[in-house]
């Protein structure tokens, strides 16, 4: 069988809490109060804004290390709990976005074919 698709030690790391309120002019806000030394106007009620803190440690793995492959003909489904990293998967799959490590291998022959 022919491998259509081939996924290497692949990883996906994100940053939190640096922009993402959902609107550009929610972000220029947010980065307007952080220059001027103020609170940041989106916090939730329950979190504090202590910039004595750093940080630097505020990295959340997607995924880490997924390795599998494909043959042509195959099914794969995707399950798994909130938060495990399937939205992330696909998003990788479709381009969307790039992996932080890995390689991903993948044939296309054609997208829409119809005989």
């Amino acid at each position: 069988m022919t491998k259509v698709l081939k996924i290497e030690d692949v990883s996906k790391q994100y940053r939190l809490g640096e922009v993402g309120t959902g609107t550009i002019s929610h972000d220029l806000n947010r980065f307007w109060h952080k220059i001027r030394g103020k609170e940041d106007p989106y916090l939730e009620l329950t979190q504090t804004n202590d910039r004595e803190v750093s940080d630097n440690s505020k990295f959340v793995w997607a995924l880490k290390n997924i390795s599998f492959e494909l043959n042509q003909g195959d099914v794969l489904g995707i399950i798994g709990k909130n938060g495990a990293g399937k939205s992330t998967l696909l998003k990788i799959l479709s381009r969307i976005t790039t992996p932080t490590k890995g390689r991903i291998s993948i044939k296309v022959e054609c997208l829409l074919c119809w005989k």
